[in-house]
């Protein structure tokens, strides 16, 4: 089973978080976009979410911004289906990952964005690399 992945974010964000994975590893037909625009009500962009998700037993949705309006449009909608896990702190490590990890659990992926997300993250004067 392939988890599809939603990026949820504001404004041109998600579009280009997924344009510069897909850059890095070649398209990806699991990876689907709902961005939040100016004139968007949260409910809207919940909707719109929902379609995405079609009828997908599991679905991993990556959010920008934690308590954003796309957070807790998905996370409205994450109450009433079961299987939509919720990671927010979308970065391009973060969704590099994702997609080359292979698991078909959903909670197992979300385990991995949670990790890659805060592994990304690299003070480069602190580190040893």
């Amino acid at each position: 089973m392939t988890v599809p992945i939603i990026l949820a974010g504001h404004g041109s964000l998600p579009s280009g978080v997924g344009e510069a994975a897909e850059m890095i590893l070649g398209p990806q037909s699991r990876l689907k976009v709902c961005e939040l625009s100016p004139h968007d009500s949260p409910e809207e962009f919940g909707v719109r979410v929902h379609e995405l998700a079609g009828a997908a037993a599991a679905v991993l949705v990556l959010a920008d911004l934690h308590g954003g309006s796309p957070f807790n449009a998905v996370r409205a909608l994450a109450a009433t289906r079961p299987g939509f896990e919720l990671v927010s702190g979308l970065n391009l490590p973060m969704l590099l990952e994702v997609l080359l990890h292979t698991t078909g659990d959903v909670t197992e992926l979300a385990g991995v964005a949670r990790a890659a997300g805060r592994d990304g993250v690299v003070d480069v004067l602190e580190s040893t690399w």
